[in-house]
Parts: C-alpha cells; sequence; structure tokens
C-alpha cells in the first residue's frame, strides 16, 4: 500500500511519484478513449515522458498531485490535482483523470473529488476551486455538479474536436457551498 494521505470508501489518494510512472499509466495517455475530453493525448507518452512530468510536481508549494488508488488490490487507477494553487487569493484549479477504463462510471471520480475538496477546504484552508470542463463531457459535469460546482462562464466553441467546435465551461466551488 502506498502512503494514504486522503482515504475514502473505496479509494485512497497518495503522493504522487515518478515509481507511479509505469507502462499501464503510459497506455492511459496514450488512449484516445481515456484523453478525449484533456488536453493531453496529442502526443505519445512514455514511461520516461511521464516520470519527467510528475517530476516537476515533487517539493512544489503550489501543486498537490495524487494518484487515486483504489483500495481493493492496491491499485493506481487514476489521478487528481490541484493546480496552481494560488494561496494569496485562496484559490486552486482541480483537474482529474480516471485512466482505469474498469474503475469509470463507477463513482471513483466523484469520490476523489470530495476527498480532495474535503482537504482543500479544511486543511489547506483554500476558499475557492475551479475547473474547465468541455460541455460534451457529460460524465464529468454530472460528477461536478453532484459535488456542488457550479457554472461560472462559458466559452463558446473553444475548443476543437473532429466533428466541430464545443463550449468550454468554467465551473466553481466555494468553501462554504461544499457539503461533502
Amino acid at each position: 500500500m502506498k502512503a494514504p494521505i486522503l482515504m475514502g470508501e473505496r479509494i485512497y489518494l497518495s503522493p504522487l511519484t515518478s515509481a507511479d510512472a509505469t507502462s499501464t499509466y503510459a497506455g492511459w495517455l496514450n488512449d484516445a478513449e481515456t484523453t478525449r475530453f484533456m488536453e493531453s493525448g496529442r502526443r505519445t507518452e512514455t514511461v520516461e515522458s511521464i516520470a519527467a512530468y510528475i517530476e516537476k510536481y515533487e517539493g512544489r508549494s503550489d501543486a498537490l498531485f495524487l494518484a487515486i488508488v483504489l483500495k481493493d488490490g492496491d491499485r493506481h487507477v487514476g489521478n487528481v490535482k490541484l493546480e496552481p494553487i494560488n494561496w494569496t487569493h485562496g484559490g486552486a484549479i482541480l483537474g482529474i483523470m480516471i485512466g482505469a477504463a474498469e474503475a469509470r462510471g463507477k463513482g471513483m471520480g466523484t469520490e476523489a473529488v470530495r476527498l480532495v475538496l474535503a482537504h482543500a477546504f479544511r486543511e489547506m484552508k483554500l476558499h475557492r476551486v475551479t475547473l474547465g470542463v468541455t460541455a460534451d463531457n457529460e460524465p464529468g459535469l454530472r460528477c461536478y455538479l453532484k459535488v456542488g460546482f457550479r457554472e461560472e462562464g462559458r466559452l463558446r466553441e473553444a475548443i476543437r474536436r473532429e466533428s466541430g467546435f464545443v463550449d468550454h465551461v468554467w465551473m466553481g466551488i466555494l468553501d462554504r457551498e461544499f457539503a461533502g
């Protein structure tokens, strides 16, 4: 078991390290289905490129980068991060990826977002967390609305897809709005 810092019902969140850069992780980032709603997925990733990416986060005070790990089987299934963290204004931007296909659609992302928001608001004393999501990412939108995010703005047709353009939706949640 990795060293958990946030414990949930079915998952725990643990600091992501370069040891987490595996061929499985590279497979996630090289899979079109996994990355279809992400900015990554535009170039081929390797274990080495992922390890270098993760190492950029180690020791930073303006980022929290965590592995999402299933308690049952102690298996890394995705990542969640707050980055950048703006300590002056008490805000951060959230990003999440459920890489393992078999872990999608089972509420793991919602559980991870609730855990990281609880930590952000209660332990880190942040005031607000924001995120960007494409309007065609229905699972993501459902997750974010379920935990209390609100739409704050929309950039019309800002993201290119093979089928055309989609809106980029900005969402936010304040510490007093989080019930989790």
